[in-house]
């Protein structure tokens, strides 16, 4: 889906903030508390269940954001910013996400779970149920799906292509359009919901003093009732993140260096740059050709600028053997792909100091192959030597992606973004952005 740093821009090459980001000041608009208990119903084929439960949330629904605070955290939706907060209320704490990250994952996760029903299906293996309950789930829709509606007692069912999912009583208190939208936000955001069942709710301008909504999942299916009071016609103008801090590096390796990102990633400095060029002509001077042009590939993925080398620098790149023999490298086909991977960890010896950019190439082989768990270790150990080669971290956030791990795959092109916003791979992930706000609104 994405461009990578590859061994090819090589060729090319040798041939050629704010810690409290608080929405702007708005008008107050709701805050209400809502507990959702939901009761779970092992399906025929299914296994044990979870057990029952109940959660209370107090809920904030400002002009620009939504918060949603429950025991021990708080989830912050700004919309403004294009940012999602979880804040740990224990420790203080919260990361900083993306907001592309929810819709991000959910639409290329529909498809594959369409994908997987098709198949199962097809090959007779049960139980697979309607997908209808999949975009239940994720708050999304296929094309040409049908809302219909019916009263029971006294309440609206609303199915959709004959699936009953929601169960409305009449009553709750009027709201704007605007706060309605806010409110279904709310909803596709932190529990989910059937777009035409949300946008059908937000149509009625009203917060319910309760309904229910009716989930399926794989060996058992849930009935969660909502329930609402407190509510009032005020908010805070704005959150406030002054009382946290960010979080500090922990989890797993890739976790901390994102962390870690989040603290510290800027352009980089006169005096890395300075650094950068001093160690290039250093290589040149020692005749080490292959270590000259890495630097200059390092340069380009750290600050975003190409390095265009001097025609007696590609001089002596044609004529460096190494190079030649990396030159003759293909990985077009599956099988190319395997032998580079073979052929990259050889090159590794043939230079002195910049083995983590040939290690950078090696992990992009693997991705490509799907070996994403072969490659993010790498990956990891590239951005120990430099923490600041953002081209390794959007490369490092489409491995991620592949692996579905969007609210981690959209910190670390973040991360990169925020080093070099110029160079040119990003280019991918912001079009990507834009058709995501392009083909769904109603998530920003």
């Amino acid at each position: 889906m994405f461009k990578r740093t590859a061994p090819h821009f090589l060729l090319r090459l040798a041939l050629a903030g704010a810690l409290c980001a608080a929405a702007a000041p708005a008008l107050a608009v709701l805050s209400f508390d809502m507990s959702v208990s939901t009761k779970f119903t092992v399906a025929t084929h299914g296994d044990n269940p979870p057990p029952d439960d109940i959660k209370q949330y107090k809920v904030v629904l400002g002009e620009r954001y939504v918060s949603v605070s429950a025991a021990g955290e708080s989830m912050i939706y700004d919309f403004a910013q294009r940012r999602r907060y979880r804040v740990d209320l224990a420790s203080a704490s919260y990361v900083d996400y993306s907001l592309f990250d929810g819709i991000g994952f959910r639409k290329p996760e529909l498809l594959h779970r369409a994908v997987l029903g098709e198949n199962l299906r097809k090959a007779g293996v049960g139980p697979v149920f309607d997908p209808v309950f999949d975009e239940h789930n994720l708050s999304l829709t296929a094309a040409g799906r049908k809302l219909s509606e019916s009263t029971e007692a006294g309440a609206t069912v609303l199915a959709v292509d004959g699936n009953p999912l929601a169960r409305i009583p009449a009553g709750g208190t009027s709201i704007s359009a605007s706060d309605a939208a806010q409110f279904e936000r709310m909803m596709r955001y932190r529990f989910g919901g059937h777009a035409l069942v949300l946008a059908r709710l937000s149509g009625e301008k009203r917060v319910p003093a309760g309904f229910v909504m009716h989930h399926k999942q794989i060996g058992y299916s849930e009935a969660r009732t909502y329930t609402i009071s407190a509510l009032v016609h005020s908010a805070p103008a704005s959150y406030d993140l002054k009382p946290y801090t960010a979080r500090t590096a922990q989890g797993n390796e890739i976790d901390q260096l994102l962390d870690k990102a989040q603290a510290n990633a800027a352009p980089a400095s006169a005096a890395v740059k300075q650094a950068f060029e001093a160690e290039i002509a250093q290589a040149f001077a020692e005749k080490r050709i292959f270590d000259a042009l890495l630097g200059m590939a390092e340069w380009s993925f750290t600050s975003g600028v190409q390095v265009k080398p001097s025609a007696e620098q590609m001089a002596l790149f044609r004529a460096d053997p190494t190079i030649q023999a990396y030159r003759a490298i293909r990985y077009k086909t599956r099988a190319e792909l395997e032998t580079t991977v073979a052929q990259m960890q050889e090159l590794r010896k043939s230079t002195t100091r910049k083995q983590h950019i040939v290690m950078l190439f090696e992990a992009n082989m693997r991705a490509k192959l799907g070996d994403v768990r072969g490659a993010l270790p790498l990956y990891a150990s590239v951005l120990r030597v430099n923490p600041g080669l953002a081209g390794a971290y959007k490369d490092m956030g489409d491995a991620l992606h592949l692996a579905y791990e969007s609210p981690r795959a959209w910190r670390s092109w973040d991360a990169g973004r925020r080093m070099a916003p110029a160079l040119d791979l990003f280019k991918a992930v912001n079009r990507h952005e834009q058709n995501l706000l392009r083909e769904h609104p109603e998530y920003f």
